[in-house]
């Protein structure tokens, strides 16, 4: 309460508790009050002319320096008691948060029991707790979903590094949990190469050079099998070894390894040896029939092949010529009728499977090698029945006719001595 002259009449002492200047009977309210609302000047007469608006009066010594978040304010009602000539100002504390009461060392005991600031500012509190709660959630949400897309893209990494040791169907299983049971193929297609005097190159060069050498030469190959559709087993030092039929079966097996062999044969000269800074050379066997296939052991499970035709295979491989495909009886036959040309090979004492009629693959309808001046340059084309293969007769009787017409030419010039 205060008079017509601002001087202050009583107080509550919560009030002076908090005010930061000590408050005593007789001083004037704007050494410790100014009104915040309305804007009006601080005179009875102005409040008067106020005196059914809602006034916040707020504990400022310093005149208004202080924000009105700063300073602590009341809300309240102004009226004028005639009889005594004084006027009361009757309010709550404006707060609204328990931050706010701590700043302003203001407790709930400070608030009357009744009063809505109470509600207020546990309501303010509530909010504010609700509101943070879900600011976290849309955080921790927004943080889930950035890492759940970064383990998809390192899921992605893995099984693709995992596709390129294992095939597609295999890997999942094994992901599952499941057992991979060893599964038996009828008709598949082996491919095994190596590189040509390889023993050599290894002896000549450091083992860096080498495994840059091999690295080169096999990423190519690599790129090769996307291409062609075949299936890398295994690479042993210079050996590589593919394979078509497995793990999906396929009639096309014999067609897919061939035109995988004549490119690889062809890719290999554009590496170079770095011991004597030549192209390449590579032989190549294939070969045609069943196999057993299944993933073996459990640390570092490989899925390789067994039976006998990997094994034919890899003699047609090491009984083969540089620069040249050597194929079994069984792939010439899977591959007649479908374009391919082959040159006949005199029956060959193979190791471990005795005499074998063997061919050499030399082109397709799309792709042709360039055929070493060897001592099979001349040999005929052949079909199983022994005929000529009807694609390749005209490209074969160039060099053949003239085999024969230098071998006519010799006879004769014999005669003529005679």
């Amino acid at each position: 309460m205060f008079d017509h002259k601002l001087r202050l009449r009583q107080f509550g002492s919560s009030i002076a508790r908090i005010s930061p200047v000590p408050l005593h009977e007789g001083l004037l309210m704007t050494s410790a009050f100014r009104i915040v609302y309305p804007r009006i000047s601080f005179t009875v007469e102005t409040i008067r002319s106020f005196i059914n608006a809602i006034f916040i009066i707020a504990l400022d010594p310093g005149g208004g320096e202080s924000t009105d978040e700063q300073a602590f304010s009341v809300k309240g009602q102004m009226m004028w008691l005639a009889e005594s000539d004084l006027m009361i100002f009757i309010g709550s504390p404006r707060l609204t948060s328990l931050k706010a009461m701590k700043r302003l060392n203001v407790y709930m005991a400070d608030i009357p029991l009744y009063d809505v600031t109470r509600e207020m500012v546990l309501l303010y509190q509530q909010r504010n707790a609700e509101i943070d709660i879900t600011r976290k959630l849309d955080e921790t949400t927004a943080e889930l979903k950035r890492t759940s897309r970064m383990l998809e893209l390192e899921k992605q990494k893995t099984d693709r590094l995992l596709y390129q040791m294992l095939p597609e169907k295999v890997a999942n299983q094994l992901k599952n949990g499941q057992k991979v049971e060893a599964e038996k193929y009828d008709r598949v297609t082996v491919l095994f190469s190596d590189i040509v005097t390889f023993t050599n190159i290894a002896a000549a060069c450091s083992p860096l050079e080498v495994v840059n050498m091999l690295n080169d030469l096999y990423n190519c190959f690599d790129r090769l099998t996307n291409t062609h559709g075949v299936y890398k087993v295994e690479t042993i030092g210079d050996a590589y070894m593919v394979v078509s039929g497995v793990p999906d079966a396929t009639e096309l097996h014999a067609q897919r390894v061939a035109n995988f062999s004549l490119a690889i044969v062809e890719q290999a000269k554009c590496v170079t040896s770095p011991a004597t800074g030549k192209p390449l050379q590579i032989r190549v066997g294939i070969h045609t029939g069943p196999v057993v296939a299944g993933v073996v052991g459990l640390k570092m499970p490989r899925y390789c092949l067994f039976g006998d035709t990997v094994n034919t295979a890899s003699r047609m491989e090491s009984h083969g010529v540089p620069g040249r495909i050597h194929v079994s009886a069984a792939t010439f036959k899977w591959l007649e009728g479908h374009g391919y040309m082959f040159r006949a090979r005199p029956e060959v004492n193979i190791k471990g499977k005795g005499i074998m009629q063997t061919y050499f693959l030399v082109a397709s309808k799309q792709q042709k090698i360039s055929e070493p001046r060897d001592q099979f340059f001349l040999e005929p084309y052949a079909t199983p029945s022994g005929g000529f293969h009807g694609t390749g007769f005209c490209f074969f009787f160039s060099s053949f006719n003239l085999s024969i017409l230098l071998s006519i030419r010799s006879i004769f010039l014999v005669n003529l001595n005679v």
